[in-house]
């Protein structure tokens, strides 16, 4: 799954601080800002399902994708990111190396976790 960890294009963060007071730093990034967003997103589909066990979500992601679901219909889960490159591999209209599955739309996943999962 693709989360914005790119320090070019990523967060800029406002903060006050007792010391300096107030500032702002702009570009920044990495994982240690997309593992927390991730955290969030599970944590919000675990209230959307009322505290049910969610488990390991890869199960649902692949699963997804095996069948073909992950990006058709009219709210699909997933988002493919079928252009640009990490320099390695290339984007594509499905799962590849370089974003895996792709963008997530919580609020379909989570309408599909509840009926499928």
């Amino acid at each position: 799954m693709s989360f914005n960890a790119d320090p070019d294009t990523g967060y800029v963060i406002y903060y006050t601080s007792s010391v300096s007071g107030f500032e702002i730093i702009p570009f920044v990034g990495g994982t240690s800002f997309v593992a927390p967003q991730l955290n969030g997103v599970t944590a919000l589909l675990g209230q959307y399902l009322h505290d049910r066990r969610i488990g390991l979500l890869n199960f649902a992601f692949y699963d997804l994708a095996a069948r073909g679901q992950a990006y058709t219909g009219p709210n699909p889960p997933f988002h493919a990111i079928p252009y640009g490159d990490n320099w390695f591999y290339r984007g594509s209209k499905e799962y590849n190396p370089a974003v895996g599955i792709g963008t997530m739309d919580v609020a379909n996943f989570a309408k599909i976790l509840r009926t499928q999962f």
